[in-house]
């Protein structure tokens, strides 16, 4: 039997129109029967699992979301976030002897949040949320967001990869190139100006080419 796979629009639509006939829906299995109703109805060929219609809602904020945990075992903090694919932002902390650690990771977009206590997602439940549809700058702003993540990722598998090797200097080299795309505050192509080219879209020029503009206040000479 053939079979069809929803674009994004037409799952996230799908989603809206079920929430707008349930306040609160209980589980993703829940969500998924739901939806897979209401897609069926629109054409009997589409198919889509359960995790790609969660994703959906909550990337595109046809749903609020409320997570139930439970205790995990992890090895490594995720880059990405398991709940919604988008990128997970690093929460640092400086302990008592003045060193910069991370205590924990926060999801960029669904409240996804996970520490070196592990906690894994143990059930998903779905709120009906407003109709507002989220911006093409915040959906560009989301992707740079998931880079960062992934060069964050990269940087380590270098580190991890050159480890007790003969040539420590490339390691250095790598972390270094991939640093000033991730930090730097002077580089055009690196993530934090980038966003700021994206946020400031429309101007005479972007606030990072500025010092004496910022973001919050645009108009300062």
């Amino acid at each position: 039997m053939s079979f069809k796979i929803p674009d994004q629009d037409t799952v996230s639509e799908s989603v809206r129109r079920v929430m707008r006939r349930n306040q609160r829906v209980e589980s993703q299995r829940m969500l998924s029967d739901l939806v897979q109703e209401d897609l069926a109805s629109v054409d009997p060929e589409y198919r889509i699992s359960g995790e790609r219609i969660r994703r959906i809602a909550v990337s595109t904020g046809a749903v609020k979301l409320e997570i139930e945990y439970r205790d995990s075992v992890r090895e490594e903090l995720p880059d990405i976030c398991p709940v919604c694919g988008n990128a997970m932002s690093p929460i640092m902390n400086m302990t008592l002897e003045g060193d910069v650690t991370e205590v924990k990771r926060n999801c960029s977009v669904c409240p996804f949040t996970v520490g070196r206590t592990f906690r894994s997602p143990g059930r998903y439940i779905f709120i009906r949320t407003s109709s507002s549809e989220v911006s093409e700058e915040e959906i560009r702003i989301r992707k740079l967001k998931k880079a960062a993540s992934h060069l964050r990722a990269a940087e380590r598998l270098i580190a991890d990869a050159l480890e007790g090797t003969d040539f420590p200097e490339r390691r250095a080299f790598a972390a270094e190139r991939i640093g000033e795309i991730l930090r730097s505050k002077d580089a055009a192509g690196s993530i934090p100006n980038l966003e700021a080219d994206i946020r400031d879209s429309g101007r005479e020029g972007p606030l990072w080419t500025d010092p004496l503009r910022t973001p919050k206040y645009p108009s300062r000479k």
